[in-house]
């Protein structure tokens, strides 16, 4: 089973949720392990993770950007089938964005994170995995191409093939596209491969509140 959030609440000391949403999808992991389920999961490696907020001498509401030291976390690289540092790529327009992919082990259980911070990319791409549902409608779509299209090249790139496709919330969106998109390219019509896909998908949320979705 491979499942795909846009945040997970591990333990405090990983700040990479906000909430409710990361919390449960952290304790997705935790259980799929204690029952020793065939799970791995994908997100994304904010590095300033989710505002802090603090009051200001006059009373007002500030936010405050954490800037993790990876070297101090319980991460690290994963190796490709070559030894190497896994990376993977993702078309935008008029280039091409590289994702390092790291883990967090919950348990028994994998964690696969994407992180655009590598000196391959531009300096205005760079930050696309900086921060929690960050501000700005171009760049939360580049987050979602990243989680979607990119943790399924990752996964593919680790030689794994899973049974189910686990959506918690709509941001991993694009790994549908982008399993569509693996089935056209080997010569199936699209109607065959929507099919195909929408088969072994499985989506959840944590809110029916229109206000908590997109």
């Amino acid at each position: 089973i491979a499942y795909f959030c846009a945040e997970y609440g591990f333990y405090e000391s990983i700040g990479i949720y906000s909430g409710g949403l990361g919390v449960l999808a952290g304790d997705h992991m935790k259980t799929a392990s204690d029952m020793a389920l065939p799970f791995i999961g994908v997100g994304l490696l904010y590095r300033k993770g989710y505002f802090r907020q603090t009051i200001d001498a006059d009373g007002h509401q500030e936010h405050a950007y954490p800037d993790y030291d990876l070297t101090r976390l319980p991460i690290l690289r994963v190796q490709g089938a070559d030894g190497e540092p896994l990376a993977v790529s993702v078309e935008l327009p008029g280039r091409t964005l590289t994702a390092a992919v790291w883990t967090v082990q919950v348990g028994r259980v994998p964690v696969l994170l994407l992180d655009t911070d590598v000196p391959e990319n531009d300096e205005s791409d760079r930050p696309i995995t900086h921060i929690l549902y960050v501000r700005g409608r171009e760049m939360r779509l580049h987050q979602e191409l990243v989680l979607g299209v990119g943790g399924v090249r990752a996964i593919r790139a680790l030689g794994l093939s899973p049974d189910v496709w686990h959506l918690n919330e709509g941001h991993s969106a694009f790994l549908l596209v982008e399993r569509m998109r693996e089935y056209v390219h080997k010569g199936v019509r699209l109607d065959d491969a929507i099919e195909k896909v929408r088969k072994n998908s499985v989506f959840t949320i944590h809110t029916p509140v229109s206000a908590g979705n997109e």
